[in-house]
């Protein structure tokens, strides 16, 4: 499992309501790797961080997947 260093300005939950679901489809994807344009909802940017190595802590500057990668640590 990989990590990166994500910073966050949102002070409370999200929440998804029923016609956020019908726009959906029904289905929602969750953003889990922190770089979506379009937080919370998934906008593939995960795709950005699929050759990350094990052990290592990525940030991507402005939490962008076009944005330049920098290790933060290392074991």
């Amino acid at each position: 499992m990989m990590a990166r260093k994500i910073t966050h300005d949102e002070e409370g939950p999200y929440v998804i309501d029923e016609d956020e679901l019908e726009e959906q489809g029904g289905t929602v994807a969750v953003c889990q790797c922190g770089l979506s344009a379009n937080k919370p909802h998934c906008d593939g940017s995960h795709h950005a961080v699929s050759d990350e190595d094990d052990g290592v802590v990525y940030e991507y500057s402005d939490d962008d997947d076009e944005g330049e990668r920098t290790v933060v640590s290392d074991d």
